[in-house]
């Protein structure tokens, strides 16, 4: 990596650091990450490019949280199969009206249970060079559905673009006045993870699938599927076993 990003991140990060506490950007889970991109001054986007310069990846978590890193988010293949999946698989969820959900982590190790009926998994298959999402009946072990997928293509280009070097931010957090802030505390740099070691941590189940499809509550869209950010994710005590980890 050119040492210029790295200098460049080290000099800003050092300065929001100086600033002490912060308050957030946005309420609940995703406010921290918000809150470090508006400090850096960078807009939110979903392309293959890295946050900062292109180059570097920007992650950030409170401290002694226990919620999963998100390495990226994409929806799956084809177009429309969230929909398929949540008005084949979902369950009524009072929250959302009695509408159909989906809300569960998924490995490629083994079937989880889902609704006490199904079983949700991640499959690696080489020979067609796609991960699928397979799901079976529990009680019958029949195998239902395997539609869903994504194709390896698309995720070297991510995990390359977007995974290959990654700052992760850590940061002290508190409540005044009912409002959360921030103090970004400390920052390391992920590197190392390449698409073959990303398929073998997927298959042994250190790289989960999060799949989060509910409907929309309100407006126009009202009762329409919603993806709310399936992706690819890790738990914290397995960062080591994904990256090379260097303090900043």
């Amino acid at each position: 990596m050119d040492d210029k990003v790295i200098a460049g991140f080290k000099r800003d990060f050092a300065a929001i650091k100086a600033k002490g506490f912060v308050p957030s950007s946005r309420l609940h889970d995703t406010g921290i990450g918000k809150t470090f991109e508006d400090l850096m001054q960078i807009h939110e986007n979903n392309n293959f490019l890295a946050d900062y310069m292109g180059i570097l990846e920007l992650k950030s978590s409170r401290e002694l949280s226990k919620v999963m890193i998100t390495l990226f988010t994409k929806a799956p293949m084809p177009d429309g199969i969230n929909s398929e999946l949540r008005e084949k698989y979902g369950e009524p969820d009072s929250k959302a009206g009695g509408l159909k959900t989906i809300h569960t982590t998924i490995s490629g190790a083994k079937f989880n249970t889902f609704a006490r009926r199904l079983g949700f998994k991640l499959e690696v298959d080489e020979s067609v060079k796609k991960i699928f999402i397979i799901i079976k009946d529990l009680q019958t072990d029949k195998l239902l559905d395997k539609t869903a997928y994504y194709d390896f293509k698309i995720l070297r280009k991510i995990i390359d673009k977007k995974n290959k070097y990654i700052a992760y931010v850590s940061a002290e957090h508190k409540k005044e006045h009912g409002k959360e802030l921030f103090h970004f505390n400390k920052a390391e740099l992920l590197t190392g993870l390449t698409f073959d070691k990303f398929i073998k941590l997927v298959r042994d189940g250190i790289i989960l699938y999060d799949i989060r499809i509910g409907v929309y509550r309100s407006g126009g869209n009202k009762g329409k599927t919603h993806d709310h950010g399936a992706g690819f994710r890790i738990l914290k005590d397995n960062l080591s076993k994904v990256f090379d980890i260097e303090e900043l």
